[in-house]
């Protein structure tokens, strides 16, 4: 049984989660979960975005819990084939414990398979080789309005396996996780059940080819928390021993 964490957890500060989702609400709701540690990470997609990050630092620091709450950071490509709005000067001033990232776009290609995945699979190896970002938040995962222009992606198989084995050995070398997403893909109707399961398929390539993984719900709302078991049920059947899923 893989540790009792989550390491991807909005806040209604920013605005991409709602109103459920204060931060005494989400302890509280994590507490009742039986979580252990668990992270906070809201979205910094542009630097002016800073001053509200530091309001939800004060807030954490205010918070009176046994749970360990990491302040942490989700990060986004400012553009295609651009970077994060992040740096080590950024990292050291606000004081961030780890940062997740990765690609949230299409860019436009939605209806173009082979420009659209050689996108999403070049960004994913950029983040494996940016020494301040931590972990990889899920791979693939597109928005609904993006996703239903996709009929030639029906599961994971479109995936070339060439792709899963050099991304599960850059995760491997780099020591960067690949989060297991509870809302974006097994708690998202947008996706089959068919893709569901090839997800957990995709999961285990990663795995034979050495990637460590991180465990996050991803909750935009405050029912969102409990993705977090399914995710922890996904992490078990990968069958990895404790050292293969990443702690801050």
């Amino acid at each position: 049984m893989v540790s009792k964490c989550d390491y991807h957890i909005h806040t209604d500060l920013i605005g991409c989660a709602d109103k459920t989702m204060r931060i005494p609400a989400i302890i509280a709701k994590c507490e009742l979960l039986g979580m252990e540690k668990i992270g906070i990470t809201d979205h910094l997609n542009t630097l002016d975005q800073l001053p509200i990050h530091h309001q939800i630092k004060e807030q954490l620091s205010q918070i009176e819990t046994s749970l360990i709450v990491y302040f942490g950071v989700e990060l986004n490509f400012t553009g295609l084939d651009q970077d994060f709005a992040y740096s080590e000067k950024v990292r050291d001033e606000l004081g961030y414990k780890f940062a997740i990232g990765g690609i949230h776009s299409a860019y436009g290609y939605a209806q173009d398979k082979e420009r659209c995945l050689a996108i999403q699979h070049r960004h994913h190896l950029r983040v494996m080789e940016d020494p301040l970002c931590h972990v990889l938040v899920h791979p693939y995962w597109f928005g609904k309005s993006e996703y239903e222009q996709m009929d030639w992606f029906p599961d994971m198989t479109v995936i070339p396996d060439a792709w899963v084995r050099e991304l599960g050995a850059a995760s491997a070398q780099t020591g960067t996780a690949i989060e297991i997403n509870g809302c974006a893909f097994f708690h998202n109707p947008v996706y089959s059940k068919r893709w569901k399961e090839s997800y957990i398929e995709y999961l285990q390539g990663l795995a034979s080819y050495g990637a460590i993984f991180s465990l996050g719900s991803d909750a935009h709302t405050i029912t969102d928390l409990s993705a977090i078991q399914t995710v922890r049920a996904v992490a078990d059947e990968l069958n990895l021993p404790e050292a293969r899923f990443w702690q801050p």
